[in-house]
């Protein structure tokens, strides 16, 4: 696909808290420190800026879509104020047995996004905490940075690499911009 490159983040234990039961409300969604700076660093950058997350609370009936809801809009607008434009944030509320096609190691979620924004998946960065995120990425020949904040887990496979793995999402920004991986 042809098109400009693009960030995609991950949402829990990336941008805010990790919560080994789920984020299910506005009140547990809570920042990390750097989140502000990182933000302001990534909308320096001047490309896409995607959310892609699981959120199987919804589908385990421990909250609703619209609380989910609420707490992208909320993010959304945080980033604004920080410097950093969202342009979407797409989510699966899928169970992670329900086999679907949205759900991280899943691809859909990207390539929904690519679409909408006109993003290149090859050109693009992946930063994520999971292995499901550095799968995806992966798959999609895209760029990936894990970082230790959230479950910082090692990727399942032995031959599933990252590109860097790094303390948080401000020193992702960083290396972002120093490696140069998103110009255009």
């Amino acid at each position: 696909m042809s098109g400009q490159p693009g960030l995609f983040l991950d949402r829990d234990g990336v941008i805010n808290q990790y919560l080994f039961e789920s984020v299910r409300s506005a009140d547990q969604f809570q920042y990390y420190d750097g989140t502000p700076n990182a933000m302001r660093l990534l909308g320096q950058l001047d490309c896409p800026i995607v959310v892609v997350t699981n959120q199987s609370a919804i589908g385990r009936g421990w909250t609703e879509a619209s609380q989910v809801d609420e707490i992208h809009h909320r993010l959304c607008q945080d980033a604004l104020s920080w410097g950093a434009t969202i342009r979407s944030v797409e989510y699966c509320p899928h169970l992670p047995d329900a086999g679907c096609a949205c759900r991280k190691p899943g691809t859909q979620l990207f390539e929904r996004a690519a679409r909408a924004h006109e993003i290149d998946l090859a050109r693009s960065v992946m930063v994520g905490d999971s292995p499901c995120d550095m799968e995806a990425a992966e798959r999609l020949g895209m760029t990936r940075i894990l970082v230790e904040t959230g479950r910082g887990e090692t990727p399942r496979s032995a031959s599933l690499e990252v590109d860097a793995r790094v303390e948080d999402l401000e020193a992702a920004a960083r290396w972002i911009e120093q490696h140069g991986k998103l110009n255009r």
